[in-house]
């Protein structure tokens, strides 16, 4: 398994650490990664904290027209790493 920020399909573009906002729910994208021939999109929706698990290609084609709605999402010091590094 191998684990990528970005995933690109015909001009559809999906990042970790994005929320998409669709008619029904807020995903928040939490991996994205390639597992043999296939690429994976880990996420969540904010009325049902599970980890969700599909292709990336099935991940875009059912949520295509939301696309745009596309944000990174922002970090706070409240919720951020500790880190010294991130402090």
């Amino acid at each position: 398994m191998k684990l990528i920020d970005q995933y690109e399909k015909e001009g559809n573009s999906i990042q970790v650490d994005s929320l998409l906002t669709t008619k029904d729910a807020v995903i928040d994208i939490k991996q994205i990664f390639i597992l043999g021939n296939n690429v994976y999109v880990s996420f969540d929706m904010e009325h049902e904290r599970i980890l969700i698990t599909e292709t990336a290609d099935v991940f875009i084609q059912k949520n295509k027209e939301f696309l745009k709605t596309l944000t990174k999402k922002a970090y706070s010091k409240i919720n951020s790493c500790k880190c010294d590094s991130c402090q």
